[in-house]
């Protein structure tokens, strides 16, 4: 008799836990809905915190900075080319003046070409990248 008691306190036991363990689980989903619904209806449609904020609002704006003018400058064998289009040297350098050169140089491309305007652009204090090809 002594056994069936201890096994009946035993199953007693674990029913009890069970039944915490749904109540506790029942609770905390109910407890994750309620905070759900409130972030949804005080931040509107994202999960962001803050909410819609007051007034009407300007949406000023901080305008992006395009960073510094650059040329695009390419020495190839058949000439010297400024934003894809043939041109000299001398109009290389008027027209990226304040701005960066990006200079590429091909490997077919001549010496003196490209010798004579690296050092053009540096008489006219404009910084170049080069890229070798």
């Amino acid at each position: 008799m002594s056994g069936d008691k201890k096994l009946a306190k035993d199953v007693a036991r674990q029913l009890d836990r069970r039944q915490l363990r749904r109540k506790l689980l029942i609770w905390g989903l109910v407890i994750a809905a309620i905070v759900a619904a409130i972030l949804f209806v005080t931040c509107g449609r994202g999960w962001g915190l803050g909410g819609a904020g007051k007034g009407e609002g300007s949406g000023s704006s901080v305008p992006a900075d395009a960073g510094p003018k650059r040329c695009a400058i390419r020495v190839t064998a058949t000439g010297i080319t400024l934003d894809g289009v043939a041109s000299t040297r001398d109009a290389i350098v008027s027209a990226c003046a304040g701005a960066t050169a990006d200079v590429v140089v091909t490997g077919d491309a001549r010496q003196g070409d490209w010798d004579d305007l690296k050092a053009a652009l540096e008489r006219a204090n404009i910084p170049v990248f080069l890229k070798q090809r």
